[in-house]
Parts: structure tokens; sequence; C-alpha cells
């Protein structure tokens, strides 16, 4: 640049007249040239103006001062003490504990609150790994309020990602969970007991637990199985529905007796029984069925005896409630042919065997 303006100059010298002229010019030049490498003269600043510059925060950690913490201690036991003088007589223990917590950390506030800016690092921490499903306003905002102790606004941040990673969790789980159902209608076990053991891992349900410990039983994973019967039946126990709790006991009975574990399953089915019996009244079918398995147990131990009138009790419900040609009452028959034969009582055995086989035959 400074060569084409010199040309010019040499080019145009008589043009322009004058000497005065020229070195006009060139002082032109120089100022072009110098511009770039020009600093501004530094300004003096008054006191009262440094004083209202906002220092830039500090690289090791949270700012919170002792007295700005025990200010928030404070309004926070305020609100305690407020909501003690109308709480239940139950809940005022727990109220007063966490009032004496504060005082204590009140009346000796620097390890509380070393404990407190540590706790704020790791929240801040936690948000920015969030970043992108936060976004960087909302970052910026919570943050500030971390540095004040104000958790509010990281706690609205972390339900709002909590809310969405359930979502996708419970979406996972239905996928799961269908994928199992799938699997299940064309008779591939290893696989549904796959995808319902994922779906209960996802999303633990007595619905999902129990189908789990079904195909994991028919799949050969016995032990699987026996977990997840216990996983479905504590599930049961936290619902308030008997009918499914007594089918929960049921089947983990059931997973136990096939393993040979005889004497956890007694209690099971015996509980099951009893709460049938409770809800459902003594003529029901489910009752037959407990009566069917609790005898099934007691025969595998040699209990004949005992068993021998729960298969006839289970025998008559069946005649009564389904039909005396039912497929059912052809296995209630059966089965109770089968301890009279093993008892060696063979003549009494024999008609039982006779009309399950009519009922077979027949339908």
């Amino acid at each position: 640049m400074v060569e084409t303006i010199v040309l010019f100059l040499t080019e145009n010298s008589v043009v322009l007249g004058s000497v005065g002229a020229v070195c006009g010019t060139a002082a032109i030049i120089w100022g072009i040239v110098k511009a770039p490498f020009k600093r501004d003269k530094p300004v003096a600043l008054d006191p009262q103006t440094i004083a209202q510059i906002k220092p830039t925060k500090a690289k090791d950690g949270p700012t919170l001062t002792i007295t700005e913490f025990i200010r928030i201690r404070r309004e926070l036991k305020a609100e305690i003490e407020a909501e003690l003088a109308t709480a239940p007589d139950e809940e005022k223990e727990q109220l007063r504990a966490r009032i004496a917590e504060l005082e204590r950390q009140i009346a000796d506030p620097e390890p509380a609150l070393a404990d407190a800016k540590a706790r704020i690092a790791d929240l801040e921490t936690r948000l920015e790994r969030l970043g992108n499903e936060i976004g960087g306003d909302r970052l910026a905002e919570a943050r500030a309020a971390l540095e004040k102790g104000d958790y509010s606004v990281a706690d609205d941040l972390f339900a709002e990602v909590e809310a969405r990673t359930e979502m996708e969790v419970q979406n996972a789980a239905r996928a799961a969970f269908g994928r199992g159902e799938i699997a299940e209608a064309e008779v591939r076990w290893g696989e549904a007991a796959e995808h319902y053991a994922k779906a209960a891992r996802l999303e633990p349900g007595v619905n999902t637990c129990h189908k789990a410990a079904d195909f994991a039983w028919r799949s050969g994973k016995f032990a699987a199985a026996l977990q997840w019967g216990e996983d479905a039946l504590k599930l049961a126990r936290a619902d308030d529905d008997p009918i499914q709790l007594a089918l929960m006991l049921d089947r983990s009975a059931t997973y136990k007796q096939w393993s040979g574990d005889y004497s956890a399953a007694a209690p099971n089915f015996h509980e099951a029984l009893e709460m049938r019996r409770r809800v459902l009244g003594d003529r029901h079918y489910d009752v037959a069925s407990s009566l069917n398995n609790l005898a099934a147990l007691l025969q595998n131990t040699g209990r004949f005896e005992d068993a021998e009138p729960l298969f006839r009790e289970a025998l008559e419900i069946g005649r009564e409630v389904l039909d005396d040609r039912h497929p059912n009452v052809a296995t209630q028959l059966n089965n109770l042919a089968i301890l009279l034969q093993a008892t060696g009582r063979f003549e009494e055995a024999e008609p039982l065997y006779r009309e399950a086989l009519e009922i077979g035959r027949e339908v």
C-alpha cells in the first residue's frame, strides 16, 4: 500500500504543486502505517469507580460467605419452626431433630460451610454434565443461584431431567415387555425370558417380575426364576391387593417346590390358601387351586393323611363351581387317585382314574 502511494506522489508531484502538499501526504502515510500499533493512554479511575467494578469469580470454588450461610440457615430454621407449630404429633420429633441440626450448624458454621461449598461444587459439576439437556442459560441461572446458597433452581432442573429419563426408561421397559410377549407368542421361551427380565429390571412391577420368573423357569434358569418370584412377591406385599398377593404367594411357593425346597414353599402355600378363603369365600375355584397345591406339597413330603382331605375338598369345589365334566375336575380326580394308589387303596383309586379318563375322552 505504501509503495502505491509513493508512486502516486512521484508521478503527480507537478500537479500537486508544492512541497507542503507532498509533506502533508507523507504525514497521512505515517498515520496509516502507525495506526495498527497505536495504544490508548491509560485512564486513571477514581476510588468510587474502582469499588463499583464487579470482581471476577475465583476458580477455587463457591464464594458463599459465613454471614450469608448463617442467614440462610436461620431462615430455614424459622420455616421449620413454623411448620412444627401445626404439624401432627407423629411428625414433630423429626422436625425438632432438623431444627437441632440447623442450630448446630449456626453455632459452628465453618465445618458446615465447608460441607456446603463442597456440595455446591459437586452440584455444579453434575449440572455441567447435563448441559446439553439443560441449556446454557438455565445452567448459568442455576450456577448463580447455587453460589448464593439457593438450591431451588438446580433442584427444578434435576427434577426435569429425572422426569424425562424416567419416561425414557418406562418406554424402554414397555418395548422390552412387548418383545417378550411376541417371543412368548412364538414359543421362543429363552428370548421371552430375556426380554421380560429386561423389562423387570427397567421398571420393576408385579406383572413384569412374575413374567420374568415364569419364563426364566421355562428356559431352565431356575435360580433366576426363584429370585424374580421373590421380587414379585415383595412388590405384591407392598400393594393393597390381596388377590394379587395370593397369586404371587402361590407362584413363589411353586418355584420353591419345583426346586425341592419344600420347607420354604409350605408357608407360602398356607398363607395363599388362608388369604383366598378370607377374601373369596370357601367355595371359590381359586381356593380349590390353593387346596390342591398345598395337598400336592404334603403328598411329596410323605404326609398323605394331611394331604387327602385337601384333595377331596378341592374336588368337591371343582364339581360344584365348574361342572362334573370339566377338564380341571378330571385333573383333581387324577390327583386324588394318585394319593390313594400311593397308600395302597387301589379299589378306591380305580373309579377315580376311570372317571378322569372318561372326562378326558369326552372333552
